[in-house]
């Protein structure tokens, strides 16, 4: 990061993260401040020059006892595992990749994604291998959860390639047949455009019996795809469209038919200009309801906000900053969505309509190779924390300690069972007004920008509100509402509910809390 945004960052943050120049957010960010736990947490992983490699952060609850689990995908020179970290609570997690079978011992990953492919509500795991080892062959795996957070290797009977196909970058897990049941997107290798011109990506349609079928024809398959991807409905037309960067060619629009037959169209054709060499992230960044998009490259970002048509206009970029990718999450709970690059030594704080000011800083000294980054509230104090795969150096666990505000965690399930929902889309109204201003908007997916997967139950910070409404619609079209929801709790939403009743709250156990270290 060049001295001119240390120095943005410096001038907007004073001690324990106290704003001084930017006066509407002095309140909400007085006591926003961030900790690196990554030692008294345990998740650092390898530190030994040649052992690291971390690239993808992806969190999930694998085991049902409300506190998310972290997963960092691992590739350098040798063979080596990815690393899952449980979580115990009281911000201490165990590695635990070869005792809950999803080690995967290979040439090494870049992407994988948690997803319930089975549609028993728990989160199975895809995956993705890259390099191709003489006793270690570069084959996608699919491991299946018990239901307890154990994991079995399932590849050679749900029907994915046993030889090597190509080496695999981002992995999406999506429904893109509206069929009920979760399909594999994998991307395959690095530079997209450049990339040999024989190579494809991979396609398997879940058959729904845990069974896959490969899908060897179309863009989705031909497209240049590179780096990252992401699985979103960038046109709000109720399918899920995929986005994928190209590192030597223009970025990938993939837009579903609703049937899940995709037409790669021109970038330009929807307003966007800039390259995304390595990650895309969609979000609601202006509070208008529609998904907005970050295009990430090795050190810059490019914001476009969506006209609400499926077309987009360039806001702003984001200069010197760290990592592949940017995240967004609401970090000190007013209401809107904050971003951090990976990597970076500030964060951005929104103003709510999508403007972004240098926040308090954030604890990286020492970060080398920043990639992925993912958000969940590991210690379930409300709030949101991040870990960061960091390739050259340990990998990064970073507590929020804001500890106050307003916020509503929502748990999804669709219809047929599927554990995360994804897909769905969340929306939240103050209290008695069900449609009306819209406190936040959510998307349910599997991946974000560079290899990033945020934990699926949704986070939302509510600002002064101490009660709401909530809407969500699934992709099969099913509307469920919760009126009058309290704050401060993680509520469950199943599709096959409709209009859901209060007992079916699920509220978290206690906050347990980690000293900043």
């Amino acid at each position: 990061m060049t001295p001119i945004r240390i120095l943005l960052g410096l001038t907007a943050a004073i001690f324990a993260g106290v704003l001084v120049t930017n006066e509407p957010l002095l309140a909400q960010a007085a006591v926003l401040s961030f900790s690196d736990i990554t030692e008294s947490a345990g998740t650092a992983g390898p530190t030994q020059p040649g052992r690291t490699g971390g690239h993808g952060a992806m969190f999930a609850d694998v085991d049902n006892d409300a506190l998310p689990d972290l997963y960092i995908t691992m590739i350098f020179d040798d063979p080596m595992p990815e690393l899952f970290f449980h979580n115990l609570g009281g911000g201490r997690f165990a590695e635990e990749g070869v005792a809950r079978g999803i080690a995967d011992y290979d040439g090494g990953s870049h992407g994988a994604s948690f997803a319930d492919l089975d549609n028993d509500d728990d989160f199975d795991l895809v995956n993705g291998a890259t390099w191709d080892r003489p006793l270690y062959p570069a084959i996608n795996n699919i491991f299946r959860n018990d239901g307890r957070g154990y994991f079995a290797d399932v590849t050679s009977t749900a029907g994915i390639p046993k030889e090597r196909r190509w080496p695999t970058r981002a992995v999406l897990a999506f429904d893109m047949d509206r069929d009920g049941d979760l399909d594999i997107f994998c991307v395959t290798n690095a530079y997209g455009s450049d990339d040999p011109p024989d190579e494809r990506n991979e396609i398997y349609l879940n058959n729904g019996n845990m069974t896959f079928t490969p899908i060897n024809v179309g863009d989705l398959f031909t497209a240049p795809c590179g780096q990252g991807a992401t699985d979103t409905d960038y046109d709000g037309d109720g399918d899920v469209d995929v986005i994928a960067a190209n590192r030597t060619g223009e970025v990938n629009i993939l837009r579903n038919d609703g049937s899940g037959s995709f037409t790669l169209i021109p970038p330009a054709s929807i307003g966007i200009k800039h390259a995304a060499c390595d990650g895309i992230t969609a979000a609601d960044v202006d509070g208008d309801g529609d998904l907005d998009m970050l295009l990430a490259s090795d050190d810059v970002g490019h914001l476009y906000l969506n006209r609400g048509d499926g077309r987009f206009e360039f806001k702003r970029t984001f200069a010197d900053t760290d990592g592949y990718m940017g995240g967004f999450a609401d970090l000190d709970l007013d209401g809107d969505l904050d971003l951090i690059f990976a990597g970076d030594d500030v964060c951005d704080l929104n103003d709510g309509r999508g403007n972004f000011e240098p926040g308090p800083p954030i604890p990286v000294s020492g970060i080398n190779d920043p990639r992925g980054i993912a958000f969940a509230d590991i210690d379930n104090d409300g709030d949101a924390d991040f870990a960061v795969g960091c390739k050259r150096s340990r990998n990064w666990l970073v507590r929020n300690n804001l500890n106050s505000g307003n916020w509503l965690k929502v748990r999804l399930i669709s219809r047929q069972g599927q554990a995360g929902a994804f897909g769905a889309k969340t929306r939240i109204y103050p209290a008695g007004q069900l449609d009306g201003k819209l406190l936040g908007f959510r998307e349910s997916r599997s991946n974000n920008g560079y290899l990033g997967q945020d934990d699926p139950t949704l986070h939302f910070g509510l600002g002064e509100c101490t009660s709401v409404d909530v809407a969500v619609t699934f992709l099969s079209g099913i509307r469920a509402t919760r009126n009058n929801v309290r704050a401060n709790q993680t509520i469950t939403i199943n599709a096959s509910r409709g209009e859901l009743q209060p007992g079916d709250a699920h509220s978290p156990p206690p906050a347990q809390t980690a000293s900043p270290q």
